[in-house]
């Protein structure tokens, strides 16, 4: 029975992911500049992402994210992507977030060949799901 319970737990969760809740999304364009252009980037990414899980419900304290990057061509091919993992929102206040963000942007570029593109990034609010799970619950 409880393998029955887990599973039909699961299918909630994948089903909110589906239907976006919690799901944040933004894009940022990649030209071939150097790493002046890396930095600013990289600021604005981190940015978004503050400012995301400063709209975020933490029912229970569940603060936990997830963030996903993807780089694309200019025709709109996926060339490299990461999921940069479940982190705590302290990770986006130290360097740790920022070093994360730009070693991905490293290996994009790499990726990339120099040739512009842009950035995707997806963060998933564990708390929003939380929340949302108990209140179809209730």
């Amino acid at each position: 029975m409880a393998l029955f319970g887990r599973s039909t737990a699961h299918r909630k969760v994948e089903r909110l992911i589906r239907d976006g809740v919690g799901v944040r999304e933004a894009c940022w364009p990649i030209d071939a500049a150097g790493s002046g252009t890396a930095d600013a980037l990289v600021d604005d990414v981190i940015g978004w992402v503050r400012s995301s899980m400063g709209a975020m419900r933490r029912p229970y304290g569940i603060d936990h994210v997830a963030l996903a990057l993807a780089a694309r061509d200019e025709g709109g091919r996926v060339v490299c992507s990461n999921s940069l993992g479940v982190l705590r929102p302290g990770s986006f206040y130290a360097d740790e977030g920022a070093e994360q963000v730009r070693a991905f942007l490293g290996d994009a570029s790499r990726a990339m060949h120099g040739r512009p593109g842009e950035m995707v990034g997806a963060l998933l609010s564990l708390g929003d799901i939380a929340f949302e799970l108990n209140a179809r619950a209730a």
